[in-house]
């Protein structure tokens, strides 16, 4: 179970330090949100731990949250989206509560999309620290994810994550520089992918 207020911030803030300087188009910023935002039915749920070239069997029996939420927000001037899951309408409806307020809130799973590439598909990525074992930072990895929207108001997610190799501790701490990791993660080949669908349920 992961806690929605940390992460909604955490992946903020790489994103604002991601996307500076950029020319791209992806890195303009968020600017079709409304698109998105609602209350969804998760329909269908998938994952591959071996490699990216093709999703394996159904995951979405295994999922506690069959719902979820996406909802905008903004921190240091910088909009983003997060794709929150929840149990029910009613508890989409608390959380997105909470993510507003900057309040607590656990979350089963859960993206951050803060760019823009074009009127029905946003992007965002997460750059893991990984974790101390014997004064390295081990298992850090980077992901990136894109969600598109279909004229039905329906929701794809596909979500990619690459292993990055592990490096020494920084005074004692695993820290990231997204940006950094973004370009490690450029010789790497994917090693998990995730697929999620949604259909439209209400607007929050």
């Amino acid at each position: 179970m992961k806690c929605g207020w940390w992460s909604s911030i955490l992946c903020a803030m790489f994103s604002t330090l991601a996307c500076g300087g950029g020319s791209d188009a992806a890195d303009a910023g968020l600017t079709n949100t409304a698109s998105f935002e609602g209350i969804y039915q998760l329909t269908a749920a998938s994952e591959n731990t071996a490699g990216c070239a093709t999703p394996t069997t159904s995951k979405l029996s295994q999922l506690s949250d069959h719902f979820f939420v996406i909802t905008a927000s903004e921190i240091f001037g910088q909009k983003y989206l997060m794709l929150n899951s929840c149990s029910s309408v009613t508890d989409c409806q608390t959380k997105r509560a909470a993510q507003l307020a900057n309040q607590f809130y656990q979350i089963e799973y859960s993206y951050t999309l803060s760019s823009s590439t074009n009127s029905t598909t946003l992007s965002g990525f997460e750059a893991g620290t990984g974790s101390n074992e014997g004064g390295q930072c081990v298992g850090r990895t980077y992901a990136e994810h894109v969600l598109t929207v279909a004229a039905d108001h329906g929701v794809h997610l596909e979500s990619r994550t690459k292993q990055l190799a592990n490096r020494p501790q920084n005074g004692g701490f695993c820290e990231v520089d997204p940006a950094q990791a973004k370009q490690e993660a450029a010789s790497k080949e994917c090693s998990n992918l995730e697929l999620l669908d949604g259909s439209f349920l209400q607007a929050n």
